[in-house]
């Protein structure tokens, strides 16, 4: 009687499939986390600005806060209004980040915050 070794064609050709179908699910994920990767350091680098625009009109008085735009870093646009709120006590400051998504798509952040005129 003789001993069989190896692998037959048929187990050879389905772990090869097995295998090619596991790669190529590993690469689409990783496709998929490069894009996230970059979409989210759009995001932060979008944030970034808001807080530094932020952080300046904070720093202002009450009386020469206003509304205006700006560009940062190319692509991002930088819009902010400020309203009175509370009769005069308060300015509402709403900055806008439009920046373009990896397609294309014009993504629009917004931020917003509050900042006391009562000393």
């Amino acid at each position: 009687m003789r001993s069989e070794r190896g692998f037959t064609l048929i187990e050879l050709t389905v772990a090869v499939t097995v295998f090619t179908i596991g790669i190529l699910g590993m690469l689409g994920t990783t496709a998929g986390i490069t894009r996230l990767l970059g979409q989210g350091d759009r995001i932060a680098t979008a944030s970034f600005y808001a807080q530094e625009r932020f952080e300046t009109l904070r720093n202002s008085t009450c009386a020469t806060l206003a509304s205006g735009s700006n560009t940062r870093g190319d692509i991002y646009d930088l819009t902010w209004e400020v309203q009175s709120i509370l009769g005069g006590a308060a300015r509402r400051i709403n900055i806008y980040v439009a920046y373009p998504s990896r397609r294309g798509v014009i993504r629009v952040d917004t931020l917003g915050m509050s900042v006391s005129c009562v000393l």
